[in-house]
């Protein structure tokens, strides 16, 4: 490495905020993606191109990578599994629903894995994940409902909202399911991850094959492939990997909380979409919720004295 990418390469903020612009792009490349390439065979070419990038790059830890996915292979295929089918669902949803959307309703996974965290493995809720979990709750059915109350009531809600709920959930369920992977490069577990997730969104191809809604990329289309292939999947990986050896997955975790802010950001530059004001109070809910969620409780000592 040259001394500027070293130098870089040990700033793990200046990783982090490149990780969650890519991230937050995504939102807005697959909005861009609409009539460029149908949303399934995007899906497929992300994964697809990035295990034939890893396996390329890593082909001399074919041995190691073989050992780790005996090891914990049926956590690899479910993962797979969750992590192909999200982004068909993602990029289903930026079909029906704007990028702005799609960054905020993504700041409901850190959410979701709290709760799935007490679900099926009985951690306990603090009091201020508690009321973080209302609150971001809160701001994702203000967006959902677009500010009116009435189409909460009678259930009428934006398609691709809902889509982007789904797969939120099945991401959570990927992250969730991180926990019984077993220890291990993580750069050759995204690899493993990549291979399985690219055989399980062969399915999405088929149904778009099969229904005649496969169209091949355009030009545009194919930059879209490789922007969502090396940008959001792979260097973001890797920056957030390298961030997280550096600083701790802690401290990395607050930073995710950006992602919604820069596809929000991105979308009203990019696409020059409206930001209403229910889109404000819904990124304010989702942005305090998450807050709340992921600060320590606060403990009164009998002197009145308080610590963090």
């Amino acid at each position: 490495m040259t001394k500027v990418l070293v130098y870089f390469w040990n700033r793990p903020v200046i990783l982090l905020i490149l990780s969650t612009l890519f991230w937050g792009g995504n939102a807005v490349a697959g909005r861009f993606a609409v009539d460029q390439i149908s949303p399934f065979l995007l899906t497929h070419l992300r994964w697809f191109i990035l295990s034939v990038i890893l396996l390329f790059i890593y082909r001399n830890r074919f041995t190691e990578a073989r050992a780790l996915f005996r090891m914990g292979w049926l956590g690899f295929v479910l993962g797979g599994i969750a992590l192909g089918a999200f982004n068909m669902f993602f990029y289903m949803a930026a079909h029906h629903t704007t990028a702005i959307n799609l960054g905020i309703l993504q700041g409901s996974v850190p959410i979701i894995v709290i709760t799935g965290s007490f679900i099926f493995f009985r951690e306990r809720i603090r009091f201020l994940q508690f009321w973080g979990i209302l609150i971001a709750l809160a701001g994702v059915l203000v967006l959902a409902s677009g500010g009116q109350l009435e189409r909460l009531l009678r259930i009428d809600l934006n398609i691709g909202d809902l889509y982007m709920l789904i797969g939120c959930a099945l991401f959570a369920g990927y992250t969730l399911g991180l926990r019984k992977r077993p220890d291990g490069d993580e750069i050759i577990g995204l690899m493993l991850f990549s291979i399985t997730a690219q055989l399980v969104t062969l399915s999405g191809l088929i149904y778009e094959f099969t229904t005649e809604q496969l169209f091949w990329p355009t030009v545009e289309g194919w930059v879209i492939v490789l922007f969502v292939t090396i940008f959001p999947s792979f260097i973001a990986h890797l920056f957030y990997i390298r961030s997280v050896q550096l600083i701790g997955v802690g401290i990395c975790g607050l930073f995710t909380n950006l992602v919604p802010i820069f596809a929000s950001l991105l979308a009203i530059i990019l696409l020059a979409e409206a930001f209403g004001i229910f889109h404000a109070v819904s990124l304010a809910l989702v942005m305090l919720g998450l807050w709340l969620a992921q600060r320590p409780d606060v403990k009164i000592s009998n002197s009145g004295d308080s610590s963090s």
